[in-house]
């Protein structure tokens, strides 16, 4: 079969469609628990405009506009019901409780019950890792990956707050985190030499929800490879997981100790993504040492973000349109992770 052949910068309505259906059923983090207060937030999720607001102990998702005369409910507050939160519509000030149930209107004649259609469609919501999570599907198809490290007293963590969001798609954004042959091109002196552009040879497996990815390899002495000074490479071993289709969790054991660079995408879009960044480290571990880890990890970013932003098509071209060439051994953890984005249905067309 011939190569596809792509004439625009964007991709066909039926890719744009495909990656939306694809990425609905899975967990997705959409804001920090510490930006979410009594005020509700709005968001975007996957092309969808989104509220969140805390109500008691649970965080409630809808859409950001009201079944009323769609207002943005962000634009709202938090009151009480009959003893119980609401989101109340700057509007009319109609109000919806946990579930999306229409709570109150108050243009409504006594004794008139209100209409069921008031009510509004309620995603699931969960907090973990610092973030809040949204699911717009019923069920999800898998549950967070595990991250052992966030909660371990041994590591110190550190968050990188990404101002910007990614002019790239969250499954381009796994795909440039899980490529370690771009190291000595992009990250020349830090992450790889030019001088040794030798691929390493992968292991890689399914477990679970994740694949994993294992190898082992020798990088320039630094802040990322267990704090080593000197010239000679420091020889480690990197495990990576991808929670399947949209984390993944780096880490790197080296004779100084583990590093671990942690990554969840939210897909604001089919090209747009939030990235939300936490890095963690058992050794060097004195809070006034955060700031150079910070500065460090946001060089690298800065780094990858041109390139990454540069590729096309937006979205990864399924296998069959041959648009990209994966050389294997190389490339088998880039095909392996596109192999099973394409089994989710999340890779259709371009």
């Amino acid at each position: 079969m011939a190569r596809a052949h792509l004439t625009e910068d964007q991709p066909s309505e039926e890719a744009i469609a495909g990656f939306r259906a694809g990425m609905r059923p899975f967990w997705h983090p959409v804001l920090a628990s510490a930006d979410l207060s009594d005020k509700p937030v709005a968001v975007r999720l996957l092309g969808q405009r989104l509220v969140l607001a805390r109500m008691g102990a649970t965080v409630q998702v809808f859409p950001d506009t009201c079944s009323h005369f769609q207002a943005q409910l962000s634009l709202g507050k938090v009151v009480m019901v009959d003893g119980k939160p609401a989101l109340q519509c700057p509007y009319h000030g109609w109000a919806f409780g946990e579930g999306g149930r229409c709570a109150r209107i108050p243009q409504l004649p006594e004794g008139r019950k209100i209409p069921a259609a008031a009510d509004l469609t309620a995603h699931r919501a969960r907090e973990a890792y610092g973030l809040i999570w949204v699911c717009l599907a019923e069920q999800a198809t898998h549950d967070l990956p595990p991250f052992p490290e966030h909660d371990d007293p041994a590591f110190r963590t550190i968050r990188l707050n990404e101002a910007e969001v990614m002019r790239t798609s969250a499954t381009r954004m796994i795909m440039g985190t899980l490529d370690d042959t771009h190291f000595p091109w992009v990250h020349e002196g830090i992450l790889g030499s030019q001088d040794h552009p030798e691929p390493p040879e992968h292991e890689v497996w399914r477990e679970g929800s994740q694949l994993v990815l294992s190898y082992e390899t020798e990088q320039p002495p630094g802040l990322m490879t267990g704090g080593g000074a000197g010239a000679a490479p420091v020889k480690l071993r990197y495990t990576d997981y991808v929670g399947m289709p949209n984390v993944i969790r780096l880490v790197k054991d080296s004779p100084g100790g583990r590093y671990v660079i942690w990554l969840a995408t939210c897909p604001v879009d089919w090209n747009r993504t939030r990235n939300f960044w936490i890095f963690a480290r058992d050794y060097d571990t004195a809070p006034e040492r955060d700031a150079t880890y910070t500065e460090m990890a946001a060089h690298v970013r800065q780094q990858d973000k041109p390139i990454i932003e540069s590729q096309r098509p937006w979205l990864l071209p399924p296998f069959w349109s041959k648009v990209e060439l994966p050389i294997r051994p190389g490339d088998l953890p880039l095909i392996q992770y596109q192999k099973w984005l394409e089994e989710l249905g999340i890779v259709t067309a371009i």
